[in-house]
C-alpha cells in the first residue's frame, strides 16, 4: 500500500513546475504557439540586467526599439534555453513598424537558431499597446526560418530543405523605468 501511495504521489507532481529563483523578477511573458504547442517564456530582470528594454533610436522622429526576451526555466530555478527574443521598432506616426523574432534552443549551434522578420515578410505584429508604467503588449505571427550560424563571422545562412515553422503569440511585459529610454 505504501508503494502505491508513493507511486501516486510521485506521478501526481507536475513535470514542468520549475520556478525561477527569487533573485529574478518576472516582468511579463511571451506566450507563443509553435508547431501547435503552447509555450510560455517569462521575461525577467535581475540585479543589474533586464531582458526587457526600450531604446531610443531617433527621438525627434519618435522611433523606438523594444527588445523583449523570454527564457526557459531550468530545473535548478535558473534561466536557460530555449529562449525567444522579439525586437520591434516603431514610429510615433505608425509610418514604420518592424519586428524581428529569434528562437534559439542553444547558444550558437547549427540547427538551433530560427529567425523571422518583417523585412523578408516572415513576421508581423499587431496593434502595439504602450502604458505609462512601461507596459508593452502586442500580438505577433510569422514563420521561423532555420539558420546555420557562424559565431566567429556573425553570419546566419538559411538552411536549404528545411520547412519554415509557423508561430503566433502574445507579448505582455512591463519594462522597469531604468530600462526605458522614453
Amino acid at each position: 500500500m505504501r508503494f502505491i501511495l508513493a507511486f501516486l504521489t510521485l506521478f501526481s507532481l507536475p513535470l514542468h513546475a520549475q520556478e525561477l529563483l527569487p533573485k529574478y523578477q518576472v516582468l511579463g511573458y511571451i506566450d507563443m504557439v509553435m508547431e501547435g504547442e503552447e509555450r510560455r517564456y517569462p521575461v525577467i530582470a535581475m540585479e543589474d540586467r533586464s531582458f526587457a528594454n526600450k531604446y531610443e533610436l531617433h527621438r525627434e522622429d519618435g522611433i523606438y526599439k523594444y527588445r523583449l526576451t523570454g527564457v526557459s526555466v531550468r530545473d535548478d530555478g535558473e534561466w536557460g534555453f530555449p529562449m525567444v527574443s522579439v525586437d520591434i521598432t516603431t514610429h510615433d506616426e505608425a509610418m514604420f513598424r518592424s519586428v524581428y523574432i529569434t528562437y534559439a534552443t542553444e547558444t550558437f549551434r547549427n540547427d538551433y537558431v530560427f529567425k523571422a522578420a518583417t523585412g523578408d515578410q516572415t513576421a508581423f505584429y499587431g496593434e502595439l499597446v504602450e502604458g505609462d508604467n512601461g507596459l508593452v503588449a502586442f500580438e505577433f505571427r510569422g514563420q521561423l526560418i532555420h539558420y546555420d550560424v557562424d559565431p566567429e563571422a556573425g553570419l546566419f545562412t538559411p538552411q536549404a530543405g528545411k520547412a519554415p515553422v509557423e508561430i503566433s503569440g502574445r507579448v505582455s511585459v512591463t519594462i522597469p523605468a531604468e530600462y526605458r529610454e522614453d
